[in-house]
């Protein structure tokens, strides 16, 4: 496929999974909320960011009123608090219980402001590098921390999203909407949503190192097509990168982007580790690189190209490279997925009949050449 045909199949195949919401959110006004108003927990938001308000936290006195946002299991909570005196807000976080950022801010600026204002430096620093160690030591994952010239958005009440991101064969993009409706139903208290795009893979596999079949070229196609549903693009090559010799596939593959919110983020890798889906403890067989998860922050695509992700012990190296912009999801939703789904599936299904057309011809004509010899 040319490059304009990459793009147009990206733009054409980006596919809105799931939307999930939580049935039992109350829900807040926030454009008519005034901090002076304020009686007592019922009058604050239900939910924010790691958990629900915890109503036993609230106090108020003369000065103002503070309350907690708390997730106990995590050791997570946000802080609020409003001097009538000074007129102001204070605000600040902690996860695991590792601290996050603290602000302050005039009561003039929308309580939604306050809670977003705590990210508007960038995502904590700590929390990434805590975060990571923690799945990396736990799960045959990577987390991928937030570039500096990323800028996070805010979704209230969830507040800062990321993606569990890994290919996805065609043919099982269907099964995984069913699976994570499962997992919707099963009360999960937090929104999360689905897609799944087409990108590019440049898989390196380090001679010596990484399988042995991955040196047998026709081996590493039927691999790859029994993975993705697709053709790769081009034969796998050798090429000699700082003095080591690799073969080089460079392949189409849809991917399917779980969107969580920082908060539940390790609930959603706990209850993903128990489906058919690539997230594996350490404490199972290993699985090859490529097709293992990389947890990405939301919008990743708007700060890089491409991302890399490197496994000296497989011998494999894979960097995963953006074709197309993210269509927002408001606008995925609009589309009909189960066609979309089906679609993919057709054209899938018709590049693998015309190989397999091509390859019979191929081995008549051989067969052929033969009978005359």
């Amino acid at each position: 496929m040319s490059e304009a045909d990459d793009i147009k199949l990206a733009k054409a195949f980006q596919i809105a999974l799931i939307n999930h919401k939580p049935e039992k959110r109350a829900r807040f006004a926030w454009e008519t909320f005034k901090p002076e108003m304020v009686k007592g927990p019922h009058d604050l938001p239900s939910y924010m960011i790691f958990g629900p308000l915890e109503e036993g936290s609230f106090l108020k006195t003369e000065e103002g009123w503070s309350a907690n946002w708390v997730d106990a299991p995590q050791k997570a909570k946000v802080t609020v608090a409003w001097n009538k005196k000074t007129g102001r807000y204070t605000a600040s976080q902690t996860w695991r219980s590792v601290e996050g950022s603290a602000i302050e801010l005039e009561q003039t600026k929308p309580l939604i402001e306050v809670f977003a204002r705590l990210y508007l430096s960038g995502f904590p620093k700590n929390w990434d590098k805590k975060a990571q160690e923690i799945a990396q030591k736990n799960y045959q994952l990577t987390w991928l921390e937030t570039p500096e010239n990323l800028p996070v958005v805010f979704a209230a009440p969830d507040g800062i999203f990321r993606s569990i991101t890994f290919p996805i064969m065609v043919k099982n993009l269907n099964n995984a909407r069913l699976i994570l409706e499962r997992i919707a139903g099963e009360g999960v208290p937090y929104g999360f949503f689905a897609t799944a795009n087409l990108m590019q893979q440049d898989i390196y596999y380090e001679v010596g190192v990484a399988p042995e079949w991955t040196t047998d070229l026709a081996a590493c196609l039927t691999e790859s097509i029994g993975e993705t549903g697709l053709i790769p693009s081009d034969i796998p090559r050798k090429e000699e990168i700082e003095g080591k010799s690799y073969i080089h596939l460079t392949r189409d593959a849809m991917m399917l982007n779980i969107f969580v919110p920082f908060g539940g983020i390790f609930d959603m890798i706990d209850r993903l580790s128990l489906t058919p889906m690539p997230i594996l403890t350490m404490q199972e067989p290993p699985l090859r690189r490529e097709q293992l998860s990389v947890v990405i922050p939301q919008g990743l695509d708007k700060a890089l190209s491409s991302f890399t992700v490197i496994d000296p012990v497989q011998g494999i190296r894979v960097t995963d490279t953006y074709i197309a912009q993210e269509i927002p999801l408001d606008d995925l939703l609009k589309e009909n997925r189960e066609e979309q789904i089906k679609k993919l599936e057709e054209f899938s299904d018709g590049l693998i009949d015309k190989l397999t057309a091509e390859a019979h011809a191929a081995m008549q004509e051989e067969a052929n050449k033969q009978t005359k010899q």
